[in-house]
């Protein structure tokens, strides 16, 4: 009988709402993936110098923190980010030409709020398997694309969008 090692999860989640990061955070420990959370790019620091998660989830919008630009000095800062896949969780409208810019910048997940919470450990899990799926492929061809995903009506229809 073969069996399988469990390994868990790790999620660093950086967002201001801290009710919001609350709910996230129960829905994902009750899912068995281990959260770290950061209110702003200073305590993101402090956690990622004990520990390098398996995702970053990202508020794009909160006060004081634009998403976007934490994830990409973090990455520049810390090369080891370069392989964590990264979710920015906004509640933006964005049009063809914000996902251009998005996808360009390196940005693969978005996250359309309103977030169906339940469905982010599939999310996570989706998107740490893609990511070391490509790091085994190859450490040197990267594919480009990016995932937008609008959580409007149930937590199956966020997951298949994710995956789509």
């Amino acid at each position: 009988m073969e069996t399988k090692t469990q390994t868990t999860q790790s999620v660093l989640l950086i967002d201001d709402d801290l009710l919001h990061g609350a709910l996230i955070r129960a829905v994902l420990e009750t899912a068995g993936i281990s959260v770290f959370t950061a209110c702003s790019e200073q305590e993101a620091c402090d956690v990622l110098r004990t520990t390098i998660p398996d995702a970053l989830l990202v508020g794009w919008d909160a006060e004081g923190i634009d998403g976007r630009a934490v994830l990409t000095r973090l990455k520049a800062r810390m090369p080891l980010l370069r392989g964590v896949p990264a979710v920015l969780m906004t509640d933006r409208d964005l049009c063809d030409r914000a996902r251009r810019e998005l996808l360009q910048a390196g940005h693969e997940w978005v996250l359309q709020k309103p977030v169906v919470v339940t469905s982010l450990p599939k999310l996570v899990a989706h998107a740490v398997a893609e990511a070391r799926s490509r790091a085994r492929e190859s450490r040197y061809v990267r594919q480009s694309r990016v995932h937008f995903i609008d959580c409007g009506s149930t937590a199956s229809d966020c997951f298949m969008e994710a995956v789509r």
